[in-house]
């Protein structure tokens, strides 16, 4: 490699954060009805070239759908809005301003002119969309060959200005979890985006499975005019070829059987498998791309050693006690069952004991499907006859919920349905949970 050229580190090929430019995967679905496969991100760039359609992704958190949008537009191309930001009836466009970083107080200067006195000129340019003077007007005399200036402030019509600099600029407004607007200004915003897709804006929206009718609910008006791409869990297969594309970026080579373990506890989360890979350059000492090209076996012992020292640098620790403890006792201490390891756990623990069995889910029924709680539950429980009912699990699941949205409003972790059952909704928190001390004693003992 030529000295002048970028070496190639661990931190360049594994990205948690940002757009894995070296080890980014293309995923490739199958329709489950026609048999046929289809590319999520060219259905996502279809959309988007449609006028007047709105783009809508839809698929588990953190499954890799902003990072699919990034790579259909261009990192640079895309504005990204939290739903959970939009407080009001014009922060989505106050904040899409900002991130266009366009400037919208313009100082009139009286100047002179070379050959008839003075004249208005705007700093910064003039014949903006959606601007309008406020009160106030620059006047009064000046002497000539000199210069005053007065500012004057200018009103903002921040929709009008957001739609005009986006077609301007070719920029995608992207939207994460519609559903975490507050439900009073769902549609509201739903019908600006209407709108603002009818002027000509390019706007994609993301949000997780159980929550991908929200826009519609919100504005029964947008059917027919959002256009869903349904982004399926990653797969083992996808997510261990980010592991061999990105060794091999590195010159190395990791086993099949490897590559399985990291993808099996990435909880079909690709950000969480760059992660573990990361960690796993540094076990490996590679810093950079090898010189020489060198294949690694793990055993199991050093794979755990990956992954628990991943654990320990994902921050979801106060969340997980908050949830393990459960809200503060009232009156009459819990109930508490006799379990393995444990010895003895009330209905969180047993919860949580059950989520944290192997193999990593995030999506459990109540009983049906060969995996499911009531299974899990009879794993960690030592006695039949002596354990939790469904009601008991279930409030357990709803008061873990209210929670964590106390805790972490704007980061979702489980969540219960009736109809479809327990959802993990933070793989991080899974893989946590898993793989916390306490919980990794209950999994080895029950396997």
């Amino acid at each position: 490699m030529n000295s002048t050229q970028h070496t190639i580190t661990r931190f360049d090929v594994f990205v948690p954060g940002s757009f894995p430019h070296l080890s980014y995967v293309t995923r490739v679905f199958l329709n489950p009805r026609t048999g046929v496969k289809f590319n999520p991100e060219t259905s996502i760039k279809n959309t988007l070239q449609q006028p007047g359609m709105i783009a809508q992704v839809v698929g588990p958190s953190k499954s890799g759908k902003t990072r699919a949008v990034e790579n259909c537009v261009g990192t640079q191309n895309m504005i990204l809005v939290a739903g959970s930001q939009i407080t009001a009836e014009n922060t989505l466009w106050d904040i899409t301003l900002r991130n266009l970083a366009e400037s919208f107080e313009s100082e009139i200067t009286v100047m002179e002119s070379s050959t008839t006195g003075g004249e208005l000129k705007i700093a910064g340019g003039a014949n903006i969309v959606g601007l309008a003077k406020a009160e106030g007007e620059a006047s009064g005399s000046y002497e000539k060959g000199k210069e005053k200036s007065q500012t004057t402030t200018y009103s903002v019509d921040s929709f009008q200005t957001s739609v005009a600099q986006m077609k301007k600029k070719k920029k995608v407004l992207f939207i994460d979890d519609f559903h975490t607007i507050p439900e009073d200004l769902q549609p509201l915003v739903a019908a600006q985006l209407k709108a603002a897709a009818q002027l000509g804006a390019k706007i994609c929206l993301a949000e997780v499975p159980h929550h991908s009718d929200s826009t519609i609910s919100a504005l029964p008006d947008l059917t027919a005019r959002v256009q869903r791409t349904q982004f399926q869990y990653w797969s083992q297969s996808d997510l261990s070829a980010i592991g061999s594309n990105g060794f091999e970026k590195l010159n190395a080579v990791l086993s099949p059987a490897t590559l399985e373990a990291f993808s099996l506890e990435s909880a079909g989360s690709p950000q969480l498998m760059q992660l573990i890979c990361l960690n796993a350059a540094e076990f490996l000492n590679i810093e950079n791309r090898l010189l020489e090209h060198k294949e690694f076996q793990l055993d199991i012992s050093q794979i755990r050693q990956i992954l628990v020292t991943t654990h320990a640098i994902i921050d979801r620790d106060r969340i997980f006690t908050i949830l393990d403890q459960g809200p503060d006792e009232r009156g009459s201490p819990r109930n508490r069952y006799p379990m393995k390891i444990l010895d003895e756990g009330d209905n969180y623990e047993i919860t949580l004991a059950a989520i944290s069995l192997s193999p990593p889910a995030a999506a459990l029924t109540w009983a049906s499907s060969n995996d499911n709680l009531i299974k899990r539950i009879d794993k960690v429980c030592t006695n039949p006859a002596n354990k939790p009912a469904k009601t008991q699990i279930v409030r357990a699941i709803e008061q873990m919920q209210s929670l964590a949205e106390k805790h972490m409003p704007r980061q979702p972790i489980v969540e219960w349905s009736d109809s479809t059952g327990l959802h993990i909704l933070d793989p991080y928190f899974l893989f946590y949970l898993r793989w916390s001390e306490k919980y990794e004693r209950v999994r080895s003992g029950v396997s």
